[in-house]
């Protein structure tokens, strides 16, 4: 048990596999050496897991650290991105009676099966007691897809909600035309052609007893990605299904924002998503509370007073 020194919090070459209150186990992917980071990424300890673990216990006990509740949310950030990007989110859901885990992997180091399956080990080693909701964002999706759809046994995971957020459940013309190119795979890994249409869409669907909703925020550089794709007349694309047709618990949110995952309107609804299992109507004020929570001036203080 001692200090030891900060990190960047493993964005390129670690994958979290357990977490208890923000403090997180990885482990290196070329490695397999694990280490322990406090909720600073402080590297508190590094080793085997059970080295790990057993560390993090006596910082339980010496620090009093809080019970876990029975619920948990698990957010996964998309593709070229880190769990830094969905902090919006987990810091909006942290008045629920739940425990909210970002989880981090390294998408540009391996493809979605791979992080299926590490998804899979992680949702083990945390031993969730009661029920598990999971929110993805961008391409994410097809991981959680990939890992709800390799055996029959899903259901032990007891999952009660599943959200997208700006999903890729149809693949992207965009990474299809980039996967063609030898540089492209080379600079972005196995996930560029994962989430490629043709190979999106091979993947099976969520099963059908889980509750599924998806969150649509325009980004503009969508309309820019087409505008640049329609150059490529000679490419011929995948014909994708609509992405309207993976749920049926659906919301659209005209986004102002260059990062959506911070319009107050779209936390409020994966609030809603996540308690209630449905949306809140078009013209509902935003939570109050949850606006000056989150508003950009305030949470700057408070990264400066961190």
């Amino acid at each position: 048990m001692k200090f030891t020194f900060f990190t960047f919090g493993g964005n390129f070459m670690w994958e979290d596999i357990f977490n208890y209150q923000d403090w997180v186990i990885q482990r290196n992917i070329f490695t397999q050496r694990c280490r322990l980071l406090d909720p600073l990424n402080i590297r508190r300890h590094s080793g085997s897991f059970e080295q790990c673990k057993e560390t993090l216990l006596k910082y339980i006990e010496a620090y009093e650290l809080d019970d876990l509740f029975d619920d948990t949310v698990i957010i996964l950030h998309g593709f070229a991105s880190n769990k830094r990007s969905v902090k919006y989110i987990a810091e909006s859901l942290k008045s629920l009676k739940m425990n909210v885990i970002a989880i981090g992997y390294p998408s540009l180091r391996r493809g979605t099966s791979y992080h299926a399956t590490m998804l899979s080990l992680f949702l083990q080693n945390i031993e969730i007691k009661g029920k598990l909701y999971i929110i993805n964002v961008g391409s994410s999706c097809l991981i959680t897809r990939k890992l709800l759809n390799r055996s029959n046994n899903y259901r032990h995971y007891n999952i009660a909600r599943v959200l997208d957020i700006n999903p890729l459940n149809s693949g992207s013309d965009l990474t299809e035309l980039l996967a063609k190119i030898s540089f492209f795979r080379f600079i972005f890994g196995p996930m560029l052609e994962d989430i490629s249409t043709p190979k999106a869409a091979s993947v099976a669907r969520l099963p059908y007893d889980i509750e599924h909703g998806i969150i649509f925020a325009p980004l503009s550089a969508h309309d820019i990605a087409k505008k640049f794709l329609s150059h490529f007349e000679s490419v011929s694309f995948t014909t994708p299904p609509s992405e309207e047709s993976y749920a049926q618990t659906i919301k659209t949110i005209e986004n102002s924002y260059l990062q959506p995952l911070k319009s107050i309107e779209l936390l409020q609804a994966c609030r809603d998503y996540i308690q209630f299992g449905k949306f809140p109507n078009k013209n509902v004020t935003p939570n109050k509370s949850l606006s000056s929570k989150l508003s950009p001036k305030k949470t700057q203080s408070a990264d400066k007073t961190k």
